[in-house]
């Protein structure tokens, strides 16, 4: 008896040191797959997908979930080939998981990167009836209105003739461009199969192709003698030129933008005389007005009128928060102060900060929203202290008696040279490794050199950020010196970004495309890193001002977004 029981113990304690390693390695899987989580949340694509690969085994229990995150990784790190290899293994190996239709739907986008846009509506067919129909709608009507190759767009038009989304969008074509006066039986015939709006597809304006009416309303100035106006409105003519440029830009694509530009100042009367006008109600999207007051006009005029209004310049969210109709073209600067907010929680450590800002109103209310934005994400701020840069001596001092003990980082919110200076010094002093949070103003600081910058970890907000080593900035800038005989400034680049995004969203979608401005996304612009009003994790949520801010850094004095789209 005591041996039979000894035998049994004997081998109770095998099994269980038996079972230690496979506690171990699943203990160790779980890690490795919640590492992979977080490191795809933060945008670390390349580094998600070295975490998820050892998990996407057969055997592994982690297998199915890893290997789609392992795919999207793929999709975002712009590698279509990878993603689609993962997705096909995760198929075969588990024909059964749960959550294949979002598996279906990513194996979806990544055929349309591919360019195989049969296979990827075939595959979206399969979505019919589940959660995903309406994000598979809305996959499909943005890849489709990419496609302006007329002979393949029929073709698949053959091939889904019962699909109303690919013919809604071939009609887009046909009347943004694409029409010729043997078309018209076959739009008439998408129109009443697909019981579309007879009014936009089959009248005498729409079948003449004349596109979409933009209305600018800008302080041109022309009552003012030429020598005057053109020192006061420059960022004007530039910003209209860049629009001049999207407008040949979309035309080539087919797309017609027509734009009609009324000068309004900032004298509110102007305004309304130019919204009394009969044809401001048959325009398809307004640009501006620029200031405040006159903005208000506008706004109403647009909520009234049912007319979308797009202001290009302002970072004030108050002039659009409550009205579905306005939106800011640029980021207000209470997103710039959460997104920034939000990239530093989800990349410094440990989760504390120490918060220094210069005693004005608006440094004052961005310092408050970075504050409020870190700590609901469940950061720590150590200091949170106010300084006035005027007064030099106690601005060193408030510097000099930071402990930077067991800090993630430091944020100054200030553009006057001596808190740049104090702080530079600072962390050169104390704290070269610490990461540093601030504005983009910086750099124009003479007083700090662009290698202090790029020695030390600093980060800037760069809401207006242009890459110039985009190829497509080659072409623009030699476009429009030679048009123009002077090189482009920022708002030559956010004229074109603005006229270029907003008329691809009235050829995609309509006048009324702010349900689709949620759907979207962020897309990345032509010359900005990115452009949407939803947020990457709220992608049904539309709001009024462009959620992306480019965060930047200095690398070997090249200034580098750290925070990409894809």
């Amino acid at each position: 008896m005591i041996k039979s029981f000894w035998r049994s113990m004997a081998g109770l304690l095998l099994a269980g040191l038996l079972a230690l390693p496979a506690q171990a390695q699943m203990q160790d899987a779980a890690t490795t797959y919640s590492n992979g989580k977080v490191l795809l949340q933060q945008q670390r694509y390349d580094q998600a997908m070295a975490e998820f690969l050892p998990l996407t085994d057969a055997a592994s229990p982690y297998a199915p979930e890893a290997s789609y995150f392992y795919a999207l990784a793929a999709l975002k790190s712009n590698k279509p080939k990878e993603a689609y290899q993962m997705l096909l293994q995760l198929q075969n190996q588990h024909p059964d998981w749960t959550g294949m239709a979002d598996a279906d739907y990513l194996l979806a986008n990544v055929l349309f990167e591919q360019g195989e846009y049969e296979r990827a509506l075939s595959k979206l067919e399969e979505l019919r009836g589940t959660p995903l129909a309406n994000d598979a709608d809305g996959l499909k009507r943005f890849y489709l209105n990419k496609l302006n190759n007329r002979a393949a767009y029929e073709q698949l038009l053959k091939r889904f003739d019962s699909d109303k989304i690919v013919a809604q969008a071939y009609a887009d074509k046909l009347i943004g461009g694409w029409y010729r006066p043997e078309d018209r039986q076959a739009l008439e015939s998408i129109v009443q199969h697909f019981n579309l709006d007879r009014n936009r597809y089959l009248s005498k304006n729409a079948l003449a192709g004349k596109g979409y009416n933009v209305a600018l309303l800008l302080p041109f100035q022309l009552n003012q003698p030429p020598a005057q106006a053109a020192r006061k409105n420059q960022f004007v003519t530039d910003m209209y030129a860049g629009m001049k440029l999207a407008q040949d830009s979309l035309k080539q694509q087919g797309i017609n933008i027509n734009l009609y530009t009324y000068d309004t100042s900032a004298d509110t009367m102007s305004v309304v005389r130019v919204l009394e006008l009969p044809e401001l109600k048959q325009m398809d999207l307004l640009i501006g007005p620029i200031y405040k007051a006159t903005a208000k006009v506008a706004a109403r005029f647009a909520s009234q009128n049912d007319i979308n209004v797009i202001n290009p310049l302002s970072q004030d969210v108050d002039m659009a928060r409550g009205n579905n109709h306005v939106f800011l073209f640029q980021s207000s600067a209470e997103t710039q102060a959460r997104q920034a907010a939000t990239y530093a929680y989800q990349n410094f450590s440990p989760k504390t900060a120490v918060i220094l800002y210069e005693n004005t109103k608006d440094d004052t209310t961005f310092a408050g929203n970075y504050r409020r934005q870190f700590i609901r994400l469940g950061g720590k701020v150590k200091v949170y202290k106010k300084i006035s840069s005027s007064q030099t001596t106690e601005t060193a001092a408030a510097f000099n008696s930071l402990n930077l003990q067991e800090v993630g980082h430091l944020a100054v919110f200030s553009d006057k040279m001596t808190a740049a200076v104090n702080a530079t010094s600072l962390l050169q002093g104390s704290a070269s490794k610490l990461p540093l949070m601030t504005y983009e103003s910086w750099l124009d600081i003479n007083q700090i050199t662009l290698r202090q910058l790029d020695d030390l970890e600093v980060y800037f907000i760069s809401p207006k950020f242009v890459d110039k080593q985009n190829p497509v900035n080659d072409w623009f800038r030699k476009k429009y010196s030679s048009q123009y005989n002077l090189p482009p400034s920022m708002y030559a680049y956010a004229g074109f970004e603005m006229l270029y995004y907003f008329g691809t969203m009235l050829q995609n979608y309509g006048p009324q495309f702010n349900q689709q401005l949620a759907t979207s996304g962020i897309l990345p612009g032509a010359f900005y890193p990115g452009i949407g009003y939803a947020e990457r994790t709220h992608r049904m949520q539309l709001y009024p001002d462009n959620q992306y801010v480019p965060i930047t850094k200095l690398d070997n004095l090249q200034l580098t977004v750290v925070n990409p789209v894809y």
